[in-house]
């Protein structure tokens, strides 16, 4: 009788171990974490954005490439534009003054030319009007000559008005010559009047170099999409030992002990 106590005794203590080893164990254990379903919805987000922004790229790539060929041919057509602007104002400059100063070459050759017609004229005017004066100086002394060569033959009041009479008329007659003569030459040459000189011409305005052409805006480059962060790992629960930490007993790991206490004092008795 005492022999089928003690086995089933044996069988309940190993029992309720193990039940409490189980137990243990499960409360023990931590449960691995599983990646959620929104981390991979996430992931599959992600990439299709990575395709969109790889494509949008590529477009913002060709229209960097058409950007700067446009500018470049505005920069050229403007320099060629500049540069032919430039030398037609030098061709219409450089006729400009051609014209003006041949028609300055051509004033100033006129009116040399009138003040050396005047010159000579007037040379000449003096010459012959000296001439007259010579002649009409000679009449003039010839005449006081025969006056006085008649006053001194003249013995009476008539001789001597005779030889008075014939002074004045020889010398009445010289002017009378001098004046006609004089009258012949003509008027005085008149000095030439000065004309007036071609006017300078009008210049073209010099064009001014064009400012700097302002650059259009460029295209926008695309913003690449953020990668989100993987989920951190939980870390892993350190596994306590049974130094370190007491084991809180079950009921059944206390029965057992009971057991096992009341045996030992049954052997003892």
């Amino acid at each position: 009788m005492k022999t089928k106590k003690f086995a089933v005794a044996a069988l309940l203590s190993a029992g309720l171990v193990a039940g409490s080893l189980t137990s243990a164990s499960a409360a023990d254990s931590t449960p691995t974490p599983t990646p959620s379903a929104s981390a991979s919805a996430s992931g599959s987000t992600y990439q299709a954005q990575l395709d969109a922004y790889k494509i949008a790229f590529a477009a913002y790539r060709a229209e960097m490439a058409k950007y700067e060929a446009a500018w470049k041919v505005a920069l050229r057509q403007a320099g060629a534009a500049w540069k032919v602007a430039l030398q037609q104002y030098e061709v219409a400059r450089k006729a400009a003054l051609e014209t003006y100063k041949a028609a300055m070459d051509k004033y100033l050759g006129e009116q040399k030319i009138a003040n050396s017609q005047y010159l000579e004229a007037r040379a000449a005017m003096k010459v012959k009007r000296e001439a007259v004066n010579t002649t009409f100086q000679a009449a003039v002394a010839r005449a006081i000559a025969d006056f006085k060569t008649s006053m001194v033959v003249a013995t009476t009041a008539d001789q001597k008005s005779a030889a008075e009479t014939a002074r004045k008329a020889a010398i009445a007659a010289a002017t009378a010559a001098r004046k006609s003569s004089l009258d012949a030459l003509g008027p005085e040459p008149v000095r030439p009047s000065k004309a007036d000189a071609p006017s300078k011409p009008v210049l073209p305005v010099q064009p001014t170099r064009p400012a700097n052409l302002v650059k259009p805006a460029a295209p926008i480059k695309p913003v690449a999409p953020i990668k989100l962060a993987a989920p951190i790992k939980p870390p892993t629960p350190i596994k306590p030992t049974g130094t370190d930490t007491p084991t809180k007993k079950s009921p059944a790991a206390k029965a057992t002990e009971k057991n096992e206490n009341s045996k030992k004092s049954n052997k003892k008795s």
